[in-house]
């Protein structure tokens, strides 16, 4: 098939003009930083440094069981001569930050995924379900797990926002769509504040009942306060991490594209992606696409982003080693 003229030119003009289709990103800071207990002393220095080199790590594998696991035991140990400058941040706790490069070399030697600095965003809606509070979303649920969430949400490198400045008859609707559990609207709402992914809480008797959705899926878990941001958190690193962190030159291929609303379909779909950094549309033909993506992370993680996301539905019958095979869902 012919590609239609004004596809044609549509294509011909974005390769002459040899722009990058931006992606959006959400970049998280601090992640080689942590806080220990310590004191000026050579000995102190050391024992901050390993509680804050935990943090660190749990922060860039994605994985909370980390801070523990005996494979990493001996990086724990050296983690003084990896800190680059300890600063006192009172109370007997140091602040330390750490070489990023040499840390990220040891991790990988060790065997571990590493997840880069570029994460979803997450919109975290909290609802009370206790007999008398508030049915509003802008009430935040509780003033105590909502601090929690904050601060766990920092400890593991999760960049999140809270839903404000909604109309008061929509604060209402969505806050009773979120009592009910229903995730969907709960996402809708995400996407209305620019965020990749949602996180819902509903506060109840001694537990909270926790649920999300976005690019690494559904799921749920009750907990405590800080769970939600916990399981999320190992969910995304579990997803996202890969072998390296370091961003690299992927080919996709895009089928399926008959028409400008394809085009901007599938280019639209590509950059959301996950770690996607940047497009280069290099070639059409016919109902193909064919893209260079600029990607935080490896093949295969390319991969079960777009598979993740929907989007896409992924040609197994290629042969390994060539171009990322996609088909662009209807």
């Amino acid at each position: 098939m012919r590609t239609p003229p004004r596809l044609a030119a549509l294509f011909a003009l974005v390769l002459a003009l040899g722009t990058p289709l931006p992606a959006p990103a959400t970049t998280v800071d601090g992640l080689y930083e942590g806080i220990g207990a310590g004191d000026a002393t050579e000995a102190g220095r050391a024992g901050a440094a390993a509680d804050a080199l935990r943090q660190v790590v749990v922060r860039v594998t994605g994985r909370r069981s980390a801070a523990s696991d005996p494979a990493l035991a001996a990086l724990f140990v050296d983690a003084a001569r990896y800190a680059r400058t300890f600063r006192s941040a009172g109370g007997n706790q140091v602040s330390v930050a750490f070489d990023a490069e040499a840390v990220e070399a040891r991790l990988v030697q060790a065997g571990q995924r590493l997840w880069s600095s570029e994460r979803p965003l997450t919109l975290v809606v909290l609802v009370n379900l206790r007999p008398g509070a508030p049915r509003s979303l802008s009430a935040g649920g509780d003033a105590d797990v909502r601090r929690v969430v904050t601060a766990t949400a920092q400890q593991r490198g999760l960049p999140i926002l809270w839903p404000t400045g909604m109309p008061p008859a929509l604060d209402q609707a969505r806050a009773d769509d979120a009592i009910a559990g229903r995730i969907e609207p709960m996402r809708d709402l995400a996407r209305q504040y620019g965020a990749d992914a949602v996180l819902l809480g509903r506060i109840s008797t001694g537990t909270i009942l926790w649920s999300w959705s976005g690019p690494a899926g559904e799921g749920g878990a009750p907990g405590a306060a800080d769970e939600g941001v916990q399981a999320l958190a190992d969910r995304f690193g579990a997803q996202f991490a890969t072998a390296g962190s370091r961003s690299g030159q992927i080919d996709a291929v895009v089928r399926g594209v008959r028409d400008l609303g394809g085009y901007a379909a599938a280019g639209n779909a590509l950059a959301a992606l996950p770690n996607v950094r940047a497009l280069m549309l290099e070639e059409a033909s016919g109902e193909a696409l064919r893209f260079r993506v600029s990607f935080e992370g490896d093949a295969e993680a390319l991969r079960r982003a777009a598979r993740d996301s929907g989007h896409f539905v992924i040609d197994d019958s290629a042969p390994p080693g060539g171009a990322l095979q996609l088909v662009l869902r209807p």
